[in-house]
């Protein structure tokens, strides 16, 4: 992929995008409204080797792709200062270690402190993707889990990392605390996650969700709870938490899943490794976050 000017720009496309709507699979890798990525098709921001295509349009082996995102017309995001650590930071990506209890970005919550929002307190860039509540967020995790996440500060490095949560190449490993103990010392939970088919602010386990493929390995066996490494394969949301449900031993704190809140506040789960190819020099990157004292105390740490 080169990385020149403003515009994102594909040589060739292969592997899984063959054959496959082209609004689809932008939409799906940008997380972007696929009705939106529509328009940027209509409008001529995403051209199939320098043509203008229907949003109809399948994807061809050597087709080449360029896409623009045009800058979002406001800003509805206002400085706010967050106790966040940022552990990396380049011309093309920040890397950030968030505290349990500050959303990524803000949502239908409305919530004005983020991580978004203490990066444009520091003066940091995001990018114009998702903007403008959520410039620069190539993936989350949820507001009471700790740990550490990166951020794309240019619509190319973005696109870039996009891609690779897309095809699943991006390490995540995760400490949690579940509420029993587990029959097997490691196991691969391979179970599709939705929507609740009863509340759709919550997930589940549905036979027509979304592929949900989870790695667990038990690190040590407390009295009554389990310290558990997770590994994702894929990363849908609450994706480690509903599968622990799955297996009846949510996780400590989960008060949303079954969880019992006995102490710690919040659902004791930390993303403690992310790992990934960096945009530009295509090197593998590796970053630690270290438990929070929440978690240290609940573990005796």
């Amino acid at each position: 992929m080169k990385m020149q000017s403003n515009e994102i720009y594909i040589e060739r496309i292969e592997g899984v995008y063959l054959n496959q709507r082209i609004d689809k699979v932008i939409s799906d890798i940008l997380d972007i409204p696929r009705n939106q990525i529509q328009n940027y098709i209509k409008e001529g921001l995403i051209r199939v080797c320098d043509r203008v295509v229907p949003k109809s349009y399948r994807l061809k082996a050597n087709d080449c792709l360029s896409i623009t995102i045009p800058p979002p017309r406001d800003n509805r995001i206002e400085p706010k200062d967050a106790p966040i650590n940022i552990l990396f930071e380049d011309d093309d990506i920040v890397v950030v270690e968030k505290p349990a209890g500050i959303v990524v970005h803000p949502g239908a919550g409305c919530e004005d402190v983020s991580v978004v929002s203490a990066l444009r307190y520091k003066g940091v860039g995001l990018s114009n993707i998702g903007a403008p509540l959520r410039g620069g967020v190539v993936h989350r995790i949820d507001k009471d889990t700790s740990g550490v996440i990166v951020l794309a500060k240019n619509d190319k490095a973005h696109f870039f990392l996009a891609r690779q949560f897309f095809e699943h190449y991006i390490e995540r490993r995760y400490i949690g605390v579940v509420s029993c103990h587990l029959k097997e010392g490691s196991g691969r939970i391979e179970k599709p996650i939705g929507r609740h088919p009863k509340n759709r602010k919550l997930f589940a386990v549905v036979e027509k969700g979304k592929e949900a493929i989870t790695f667990y390995k038990l690190l040590k066996r407390l009295e009554n709870y389990d310290v558990v490494m997770f590994k994702l394969q894929t990363g849908r949301t609450h994706q480690i938490r509903v599968h622990m449900k799955y297996l009846a031993c949510p996780l400590v704190g989960d008060a949303v899943y079954g969880g019992a809140l006995r102490g710690i506040k919040r659902q004791a789960l930390h993303a403690f490794v992310l790992g990934f190819r960096h945009p530009k020099s295509g090197k593998f990157l590796r970053f630690y976050s270290k438990l929070p004292e929440d978690m240290r105390a609940l573990i005796g740490g």
